[in-house]
């Protein structure tokens, strides 16, 4: 077929307008938002961290954990001025955000983990208080003092554990009649305070006590009994338990005095350990009542002669027990899930350590380290790096002299949180 040169001159001049018609190139896309600093950051409760928003244009929304402007609980932020809340909060790592009032998908982000020195708490005929872990050292002051209105200078202070989404501390006292205490606003307490008293049920001699944050729970072991609150934090005067463990195989674990106890709190786990060298592990601990014994027992293989305090290592799942006539830390690994006799994976003992009669120990996981109260020497012994010791190795300090008026103190408690 013949094709004619109108023909070809028609589907040129077709060609250039369909040319003609092309798409144009589309603009370049926008630059990313971003944060500086870009994270992942720490900062220690009550500090500032200055952060600025790039490729951002336009009035900018400011957010921490999806809340504009932040809160108390998790922190606030105004300008890319984030402050880190008073305590730490219960999931530790929080997320700052800057985007766009009038595009919000334009957002970027950066994860701050929040940390404590610590807050340590130690008992004796009343409560002395250090409100920086990292910085108390040798013969000093205590920040603060309290105790409770209306008990005998004689009354021994023997356990302390914080509620620390309430701000509220629980206390267990060697006295007769009411002897387990809430102090509210514990983080400010000095001077004599005001308590709330709980009801025992005529028990006494409390030693160990245990808060699980996340079912408001407060476990308390007395003379050969324990005891179980629900809604600690919140109730009333004369509260009494709700649930009694007790009978021959529950006496046969908690002794009449130095009982303590530990939790796993998401695992809903209990460590009861006595000075005999025996670990009791409860499952379920939320739901435990009457004489029900442990789902597992733990048993040290040592020559271990009075295991008096005790503090447990979520991260490692490892338990520290402070061995008061033997000048010694064990720990016991795998704790959780272990049973009968084992050995301890590490013990921290020797002339170096300058033990004399240790009563009591906490743990401070994110810092890595044990607080142990030297009953017999008056004194608190800070190991840091804990994870790490074994042996004859010496403290990283020790708190105490003429400045910390205690005479055989009985306990302590390290609040990590704050």
């Amino acid at each position: 077929m013949r094709i004619s040169r109108l023909h070809v001159i028609a589907g040129a001049a077709l060609l250039l307008a369909l040319a003609s018609c092309t798409t144009p190139t589309p603009p370049p896309p926008l630059p990313t938002p971003t944060l500086s600093p870009a994270g992942p950051l720490t900062a220690r409760v009550g500090s500032h961290v200055l952060f600025e928003g790039q490729n951002l244009d336009g009035t900018v929304e400011w957010s921490v954990n999806d809340v504009v402007g932040g809160s108390p609980a998790t922190g606030t932020i105004a300008a890319g001025d984030y402050q880190a809340p008073a305590r730490v909060p219960t999931d530790r790592v929080v997320t700052v955000a800057a985007a766009l009032a009038a595009n919000p998908a334009r957002r970027a982000s950066a994860q701050v983990t929040v940390t404590a020195p610590g807050t340590l708490y130690v008992l004796d005929n009343g409560v002395y208080v250090y409100n920086d872990m990292d910085s108390a050292d040798g013969d000093i002051a205590p920040d603060r003092t309290f105790d409770i209105d209306g008990l005998e200078a004689s009354d021994e202070y023997y356990k302390l554990v914080v509620a620390p989404a309430r701000d509220a501390a629980f206390i267990g006292i060697q006295r007769t009649g009411v002897n387990v205490f809430r102090i509210d606003g514990v983080s400010n307490a000095s001077g004599t305070v005001t308590a709330t008293g709980f009801s025992s049920l005529g028990h006494e001699n409390p030693s160990g006590m245990a808060y699980d944050a996340e079912r408001d729970i407060l476990y308390v072991a007395f003379s050969y009994v324990l005891v179980a609150y629900d809604r600690a934090s919140v109730a009333a005067e004369g509260k009494e338990p709700d649930r009694v463990l007790e009978g021959p195989t529950v006496a046969g674990l908690i002794d009449e005095y130095d009982t303590r106890l530990n939790l796993d709190a998401p695992n809903d786990r209990l460590f009861v350990s006595n000075p005999n060298g025996q670990v009791g592990v409860y499952d379920n601990a939320s739901t435990i009542v009457g004489d029900t014994g442990p789902d597992r027992l733990v048993a040290l293989d040592s020559p271990a002669s009075y295991l008096w305090g005790a503090a447990y290592d979520p991260r490692r799942d490892e338990l520290y027990l402070a061995d008061q006539s033997n000048f010694g830390v064990y720990v016991i690994a795998g704790v959780s899930s272990i049973d009968g006799m084992v050995l301890f994976a590490r013990n921290i003992t020797g002339p170096a350590t300058q033990f004399v009669g240790p009563s009591e120990v906490s743990y401070d996981v994110a810092n890595d380290r044990l607080v142990v109260i030297d009953a017999d020497a008056d004194d608190v012994k800070v190991f840091d790096a804990a994870s790490t010791l074994d042996g004859d190795v010496a403290p990283s300090r020790i708190i105490g002299g003429t400045l910390l008026p205690i005479v055989y103190p009985y306990g302590g408690y390290l609040d990590p949180s704050q």
